[in-house]
């Protein structure tokens, strides 16, 4: 099945904002037939790019390996699932690098701090994960 065809108006693929996309309908990137390579492109990156918010994602994720940052508290969470909203992602082992580890004497204070299951903080010297 063709899946592109050359801009029949230029004829030519010297200029590849002539390709155009000649194959069904693709809902999940709203590509149309005739849509040119550059419409595409910038759809692409648009679904591609990292959902962001400032509290961990509830929304479901679109595709496998979405990523999805927590701006607020710097976590950055992977969709290992589509379609179930908030169990769609897992965190990513994550320290702003910015801060770094923040202090906290105990695992209990530190989720009193809002700190999340998987995050890094330190007691002195011995870094540890919130459990």
């Amino acid at each position: 099945m063709r899946t592109a065809a050359v801009c029949p108006t230029c004829a030519t693929y010297t200029n590849a904002l002539c390709i155009v996309y000649d194959g069904e309908y693709l809902p999940t990137l709203d590509v149309s037939p005739l849509d040119n390579l550059e419409s595409i492109l910038g759809k692409i990156d648009e679904k591609v790019g990292p959902k962001t918010g400032t509290t961990s994602p509830t929304i479901n994720a679109e595709f496998i390996g979405q990523l999805y940052v927590d701006t607020l508290r710097d976590l950055l969470y992977y969709a290992k699932s589509v379609g179930t909203g908030a169990t769609d992602w897992r965190l990513v082992l994550s320290v702003s690098p910015i801060v770094g580890a923040l202090v906290y004497p105990d695992n209990a204070t530190a989720l009193a701090a809002g700190l999340v299951v998987g995050q890094v903080y330190r007691s002195g010297d011995i870094l540890k994960i919130v459990h």
